[in-house]
């Protein structure tokens, strides 16, 4: 199909902003700030800054959600105002190659595209800023007619002119092998796949998730564990042929700056009823991901507090 030539060549911009927006300025001595619009956000018109950003960065951003906008509206002409008359755009083939493509060519095939069948949604978003100029790192999943067709990384350069900032250059990468959501994604399928070992009592799966220093902590005070104590302490459990079942109605992920720790935390249905997990992950050197520490806790209602404070009482 035409659209899908479209897709392959191009493998740019569009959709929704769903991800986190990370400030550096050393001329305004901003500290980094953080923005996590709402993932349930229905349409495809982008999401307003933040209004904690400064006045150049609300601006770049701007540029940037406009020209998804663009792409999903198939408007050749509002993407070729964004920008520079030199502006260019590379794609970063995994044998090493290069495919560049004009902004010409570029506004010519999304306007050839069908209206809401390029959609980029955006994981995560770093600007940096230096006097008039400015880069725009994108984490990004890119769904072609609803359907999830690559993922990468889309580097914006832009300039400020009279007439404002404009992009100069946007460079991307491509990868087939992808999880929807990121890396944030990629951290909430291992979990799951994680939980789901338990209940497979797949112990290979399980405890080779868990870094070797790993830490778990379970619902009682004296059950601190490492790894080896964890693996003795469960070993029965998963003998059995069925260790535990945990499913995660909820889960929140976080990265650090430099993207090599994560932490987590999710809400659990479990035979205890609602329990709540947390841990952290660390970023291995084979780019892989382990559990440093698991935390598992009873949820007690609010309501039922001092009950559950007399109960435990009476049984100590």
């Amino acid at each position: 199909m035409k659209y899908c030539t479209t897709v392959l060549v191009l493998t740019l911009l569009h959709g929704l902003l769903i991800g986190q927006i990370k400030i550096n300025s050393p001329y305004q001595k901003k500290e980094d700030k953080s923005y996590i619009p709402d993932s349930n956000t229905p349409d495809n018109t982008g999401t307003n800054a933040p209004a904690d950003m400064g006045g150049d960065e609300v601006l770049i951003g701007q540029v940037v959600q406009d020209l998804f906008s663009a792409m999903n509206e198939s408007n050749g002409n509002k993407i070729k105002s964004l920008f520079a008359a030199e502006g260019r755009l590379l794609s970063t083939n995994q044998d090493g190659s290069i495919n560049t493509l004009s902004i010409d060519d570029f506004s010519t095939q999304i306007s050839q595209s069908a209206k809401g069948s390029l959609e980029e949604r955006i994981n995560s978003m770093e600007i940096r800023v230096d006097d008039h100029l400015a880069t725009a790192w994108v984490e990004y999943d890119f769904f072609y007619n609803k359907n999830l067709h690559h993922c990468g990384v889309d580097a914006f350069q832009l300039y400020k002119g009279s007439s404002g900032w404009k992009i100069i250059q946007i460079t991307d990468t491509r990868r087939e092998n992808c999880v929807a959501g990121g890396r944030g994604g990629y951290i909430g399928e291992m979990l799951d796949k994680w939980h789901l070992a338990a209940s497979d009592a797949n112990a290979s799966a399980y405890f080779g998730a868990l870094a070797n220093e790993a830490v778990y902590l379970g619902t009682d005070a004296s059950e601190r564990w490492n790894k080896e104590e964890f693996i003795a302490f469960a070993k029965p459990f998963f003998e059995k042929g069925n260790a535990w079942s945990f499913n995660a109605r909820e889960r929140n992920v976080y990265f650090s700056d430099d993207g090599q720790m994560a932490w987590f935390d999710e809400l659990l249905d479990t035979w205890m009823g609602t329990c709540r997990g947390s841990g952290v992950l660390k970023k291995q050197s084979d780019q892989s991901w382990k559990i440093m520490q698991y935390n598992l806790a009873i949820l007690v209602p609010n309501a039922v507090v001092q009950e559950y404070i007399k109960l435990v009482e009476s049984k100590l």
